[in-house]
């Protein structure tokens, strides 16, 4: 708009005529009195007393009304959502200033060449002056390539090397504080999967979802209803990203890589061409397996022992007891009791078993895929939060508007503690000591703690010596606030995460250092009052905690899961006879080479260390899983009303899974980076991890001290 506008109060009533007129007879939307009210604020204060005679403000109702379907926030124009989408207009007319000041600005470099070159132009030089200014014209201005001009492969393969102008420009414009944003898990908004309609539904935290309340110590407990579906719900969405993949589109259909493939293989052309259409099956229900005696089928359930303590597969139709005496697993992956796995073999009425032939995790699926899956659901609400009347969605346009920004702050970085930081050992402390001396040089955008932080777990105790066990907790705060306020830069640039382990309250009292209930809850505030103090961006987090920054969903944890899974894998007894061979032939060419060793030997044969096998092992397993604890209750029980929150579907950006069990890794699998950067002290050596979020890119550093 040209000009200064002055602002006019307009009553709803007087709107409601051309409101209706274009939102509700063209477009087909009910307005509420909210969403009037504000719009009739908006239009008042943007286009004044002439409100009526300006074409502009039908221009802005029908970008309204544009932008509201194809956002697909509903029927009804409430308030909250009509200044979510007059935010959303504010944020392209930026944009297209943005590209007007561009063109401009070009524009007047092209006006002050020509100039330059008619005046210093001599006659004999006329033609030659006037193919250098075409020349230097075209050369300087890349908006041509934004016109829509007829481009050759050339010029097409240098704008998709260079970022376009437009919208690098446009990325500049955003502040990345605001989309920066430390996600509890307490505080994390619910959705819940419907699998007959297949897409999530919001779940509006009321009081009255909270009403199993202890009167007297005001513990939330979890309802029933979230314990029976906590299985199906995962169940399903498991199921549906099976369906999904490639292998499965053909009605279910999958075929898998068998024993009994390998044995069709083996057989002759005639007999093989017979087993392929029985080789080729489909995902079948539990239920559906009575009066189907000695038929192969291809089941999908949760794997757990039985009342009997033999194997058996669940899935929301029945049970079935296993038989894994011949069963050939995927290798690469743990087999632990909780898991949700695929399993082909035959099926017998007698004793009612399922005889496994094969089992394998199921295939994993990249975020965007599930993200398209799903609708695009912004699940954490990192951008717009949702409520019962609006469901929030990633707006595409600012996506590509953010990861341009993430390309120009390529000097951001997280800094990764290692775990067990324990606060009350001076090598700690001194080791901490180092570590800030070099960060508060160049201080990085968060800092990650991870605990424990103290080595003994806080515990209750009727002795005069360990009642104070809580008081020397928060003195080891306090000396890290005093160790702390010593650098400027990290205390007030840097953001501070801290990720309790075991051995911190309140949990600690409980399980003693043990598995205890998860999620997490925070270090409680009375221990930490002077970092609160000291610190200006300080963040006590859950565990596990989520971290939305700009277009990356990164999941922070604390977890020892590779003791875990090592100390319950399955074992298939068809896979130790195999392990038997390999040591005999081992011993074998050993006695025929004595000077070789027994670990070159194993080294030869598997070309990648030992520790490199193990965290892709852990990886791949957790990913396809698609969940931060694919453990039965029995192994690591979790509240049943927050399961949500330890869901990893759709995969997030980054996972920093801090697990002092396992050695230091970096792992890339599906597009989901790994990151563990193992214990902080090792042999007078304090270890950290840099993750550049821009590029990916993980720098292992050690300091010694």
């Amino acid at each position: 708009m040209a000009g200064v506008v002055l602002p006019a109060s307009i009553q709803p009533q007087l709107l409601r005529p051309l409101a209706y007129r274009i939102l509700t007879r063209k477009f087909g939307l009910n307005i509420k009195s909210d969403g009037l009210a504000a719009l009739a604020s908006y239009i008042g204060a943007t286009f004044g007393l002439n409100w009526r005679q300006n074409s502009e403000t039908t221009i802005f109702l029908e970008q309204f009304a544009a932008i509201w379907r194809e956002q697909g926030r509903g029927l009804f124009v409430d308030e909250i959502n009509v200044q979510q989408v007059i935010s959303e207009i504010k944020e392209r007319e930026k944009a297209e200033q943005s590209q007007i000041r561009e063109k401009s600005h070009h524009s007047a470099r092209k006006n002050n060449l020509e100039a330059f070159l008619k005046k210093s132009k001599s006659p004999g030089t006329e033609a030659e002056a006037q193919v250098l200014s075409q020349g230097s014209i075209a050369s300087n201005s890349p908006n041509v390539l934004e016109e829509g001009s007829p481009l050759n492969s050339d010029s097409e393969s240098s704008a998709g090397d260079h970022p376009i102008t437009g919208y690098t420009n446009v990325g500049s414009e955003l502040d990345w504080t605001d989309y920066f944003k430390v996600i509890s898990t307490f505080k994390q908004q619910k959705f819940t999967y419907d699998h007959v309609k297949r897409h999530y539904v919001y779940v509006p935290q009321t009081t009255e979802s909270h009403k199993n309340l202890l009167t007297m110590a005001k513990l939330k407990l979890p309802n029933v209803e979230s314990q029976v579906s906590l299985f199906t719900t995962r169940y399903h969405i498991v199921k549906d990203k099976v369906l999904r993949n490639e292998n499965f589109q053909n009605n279910d259909i999958f075929n898998p890589m068998s024993s009994v493939v390998e044995m069709g293989k083996q057989l002759g052309d005639t007999e093989n061409s017979a087993l392929n259409s029985a080789t080729y099956m489909k995902i079948t229900q539990i239920k559906n397996l009575l009066g189907h005696d000695g038929k192969n089928f291809l089941l999908l359930g949760l794997l757990d022992r039985n009342s009997k303590g033999n194997w058996s597969l669940e899935d929301p139709s029945g049970t079935i007891e296993l038989d894994i005496q011949q069963a050939i697993p995927t290798k690469g992956t743990y087999y632990v009791p909780g898991c949700i796995v695929l399993v082909e073999g035959i099926y017998f009425t007698y004793n009612n078993t399922f005889v496994v032939s094969s089992i394998t995790h199921p295939p994993g699926e990249k975020r965007d895929v599930t993200l398209e899956a799903i609708g695009n659901l912004d699940l954490l609400g990192a951008f717009n939060p949702s409520n019962e009347n609006y469901t929030a969605r990633l707006d595409d346009d600012l996506k590509i508007r953010m990861h341009y920004l993430e390309q120009e702050l390529s000097d951001h970085k997280f800094v990764l503690l290692g775990g067990d930081i324990f606060l009350d050992e001076t090598s700690t402390m001194d080791g901490l000591k180092k570590t800030f001396d070099k960060l508060n040089r160049d201080p990085p955008v968060a800092i990650v703690f991870n605990g424990s932080f103290v080595s003994v777990p806080v515990h209750p105790s009727l002795t005069s010596k360990n009642v104070s066990a809580t008081v020397s907790y928060k003195n080891n705060f306090d000396e890290l606030a005093t160790l702390l306020s010593n650098y400027e830069n990290l205390i007030n640039d840097t953001h501070m995460i801290f990720i309790p382990g075991p051995n911190d309250p309140w949990s600690s009292m409980v399980g003693l250092g043990t598995t205890t209930l998860w999620p997490q809850k925070e270090i409680p505030s009375s221990f930490v009052q002077k970092m609160n103090r000291i610190c200006r961006k300080i963040h006590w987090g859950s565990n596990p905690l989520r971290i939305a920054y700009l277009s990356q969903e990164i999941v922070l944890t604390r977890d020892d899961l590779a003791n875990r899974f090592k100390r319950y894998n399955i074992i298939f007894p068809a896979m130790e006879e195999e392990k038997y061979m390999e040591n005999v032939e081992l011993q074998e060419q050993y006695s025929r080479n004595p000077d070789v060793s027994v670990g070159q030997l194993i080294a030869l044969k598997n070309n990648l260390p030992v520790h490199v096998l193990e965290s892709r092992k852990l990886v791949k397993t957790l990913l396809d899983q698609q969940h931060l604890s694919p453990f039965s209750s029995r192994i690591r029980p979790t509240i049943w009303d927050l399961d949500f929150t330890l869901q990893l579907s759709p995969l997030p950006s980054s996972i920093m899974l801090c697990d002092s069990s396992a050695p230091a890794f970096d792992v890339t699998y599906n597009g989901c980076k790994t990151i563990n950067p193992g214990r902080f002290i090792h042999k007078r050596m304090a270890k950290y991890v840099e993750f550049y979020p821009a590029t990916k890119a993980v720098v292992e550093e050690e300091i010694p001290f």
